[in-house]
């Protein structure tokens, strides 16, 4: 069952002391000291209301079967607003959803269907994955989806499964060169489309989504790409997604026409702007 962490186990007829708020190194050493084994999801990015010394460790313990580790730990703000880190069995949230990558392993974003209305509006918001046999999330009633993805695409990275394919950088800040912005590492890409360098053109993209899929490479064998326009940067979750269309010096062949157009969602991985998400439309910060 899942216990306190600030006290024993109370006698059947007691009643459980809240937990007392503590800077967030003391609330992970307390997680880390009772589940040595577990993924632990520490925030390196939070929104500014949160204050990282008012963090409760709400349950550390174990589920219905003795074999699964829970913990809970919640970041408080003045209000008293929260986001809470936990590992155990959940569901997704009955509503609207977006697929994502968090720390190597698929993700949902799940937020109930009436935010998008009033996305001002107190609802639950939750991103949820799984990491080998373990169930993790990061949930919120007050903070937005876009704020909750900030966070899990900004986690710690200690500790996180390894990617399904591994891929070693042998051109590093070839493409994602140091100090520049998002749009040139899209427009390098483009330009190395085509061109038979597969490393040059891997650096482009992300390790994790590289990881993932990489057949990413095989764009060094597509017809060489010119006539290309970008779209204004937008802003997201600590992202910049930028748009792109190109036309192909000849038909590509397979899923591809020769003009083309795709959005690119770029992270900072090493200093470095690298793409970590394509796709044929762009979503609006989640509510």
């Amino acid at each position: 069952m899942l216990i306190s962490a600030c006290a024993s186990t109370p006698a059947p007829s007691a009643t459980t002391p809240p937990p007392v708020p503590q800077p967030e190194a003391g609330a992970w050493a307390s997680v880390r000291s009772s589940l040595p084994a577990v993924p632990l999801i520490v925030p390196t990015w939070l929104p500014p209301s949160l204050d990282r010394t008012r963090v409760e460790v709400r349950g550390i313990g174990h589920g219905p079967n003795p074999a699964d580790p829970v913990y809970r730990v919640a970041y408080v703000s003045s209000s008293g607003a929260t986001v809470l880190f936990a590992l155990g069995p959940a569901s997704d949230i009955t509503g609207s959803a977006i697929g994502t990558r968090v720390r190597n392993s698929p993700a949902v974003l799940s937020f109930a269907t009436n935010l998008l209305s009033d996305p001002t509006k107190p609802g639950p918001r939750q991103v949820r994955w799984q990491e080998n046999r373990y169930v993790l999330r990061i949930e919120s009633a007050e903070f937005t989806g876009g704020d909750l993805l900030h966070i899990a695409w900004s986690l710690d990275r200690a500790g996180a499964p390894p990617p399904k394919y591994s891929y070693v950088r042998a051109k590093p800040g070839v493409c994602a060169a140091p100090n520049a912005a998002a749009e040139e590492t899209v427009r390098r890409l483009l330009g190395f489309v085509g061109t038979g360098d597969r490393d040059a053109l891997m650096d482009c993209f992300s390790l994790e989504l590289l990881g993932d899929q990489p057949a990413y490479g095989n764009w060094v064998d597509l017809p060489r790409i010119g006539d290309v326009t970008l779209r204004q940067p937008a802003a997201l979750a600590g992202r910049i997604v930028v748009g792109a269309g190109w036309s192909f010096a000849s038909d590509p062949g397979g899923a591809w026409g020769r003009q083309a157009s795709l959005f690119f969602t770029l992270g900072l991985e090493d200093g470095s702007w690298r793409v970590y998400e394509t796709g044929t439309g762009a979503y609006a910060p989640p509510p």
